[in-house]
């Protein structure tokens, strides 16, 4: 069985081919052998601590594919690439020259385009808060990078090392990997989002305009998986959160380690 599901899997690749229509990635990625998890949602949600926590907690590498998104606003924007339509051109050919490289420092996904690393501060600056859903939200092509980037992951060795991946975005249990072993959703309260985003992370940018551009672009909007666990996390403290969702966690290793006793 598992035999004929590799061969079905390799059969979809060649039909799909290098120019698959994707927005995060060719749907039919196979990847039985690690633990796949994606916590999605919208802005302020408490998706990032919950997700670098499990991903520590269960050996698993944590990708951040808002900090893609999030350095390369900050090199179109360095490149004097403006968000509008009459850049497009410009922001594609761009983008298709630019070189990306991912590596991992702990269990954390880093990476640099154009050999420019950044760091976590300098990647929620407010000067790439106030753009980052504007670019997203012009450019189809800045999608499409991100997917290259973000499976790129899927090639390293510390990949091999570890259990599996913790993806967390705005769209990777639809677009990146929509057979993950877990899809979670994380909700919050207009006021949460607010006073998480203030008095936690310590940003000025406004949460609810940023999901009102990323759930409403023409092109990869961000959007609830129909598989996905919702989980409202405005009640609840992150260390609340991680272990709720913690215990799916634990009952799907279980079963994908002692697969007989499904």
């Amino acid at each position: 069985m598992v035999k004929n599901k590799l061969l079905l899997t390799l059969l979809f690749a060649l039909l799909l081919g290098p120019q698959g229509t994707h927005c995060f990635g060719d749907k039919g990625q196979n990847f039985s052998a690690k633990m796949i998890i994606t916590i999605d949602g919208g802005s302020a949600t408490k998706k990032s601590p919950v997700s670098r926590a499990i991903a520590k907690k269960f050996d698993l590498l944590y990708l951040e594919t808002g900090a893609i998104y999030r350095a390369v606003t900050h090199t179109l924007m360095h490149a004097g690439i403006e968000p509008v339509i009459g850049d497009r051109r410009k922001a594609d050919s761009f983008l298709a020259k630019a070189k990306f490289k991912c590596f991992v420092e702990d269990n954390f996904v880093q990476f640099s385009i154009n050999g420019v690393h950044l760091d976590a501060k300098e990647l929620r600056s407010p000067e790439i808060n106030a753009n980052v859903a504007k670019y997203t939200s012009t450019f189809k092509s800045i999608h499409d990078f991100c997917t290259k980037c973000a499976l790129d992951v899927l090639n390293l060795r510390e990949f091999t090392e570890h259990k599996g991946v913790v993806a967390e975005g705005r769209g990777c249990g639809i677009y990146l990997f929509p057979d993950a072993d877990l899809k979670f959703w994380f909700v919050a309260s207009d006021n949460a989002k607010v006073d998480f985003r203030l008095n936690v992370e310590k940003e000025m940018d406004n949460p609810l305009e940023r999901d009102e551009l990323d759930f409403n672009r023409a092109f990869c909007p961000t959007v609830k998986p129909e598989d996905a666990i919702v989980i409202w996390t405005s009640s609840r403290t992150i260390e609340e959160n991680v272990a709720l969702v913690s215990a799916f966690v634990e009952q799907k290793l279980d079963i994908k380690t002692h697969p007989q006793a499904k």
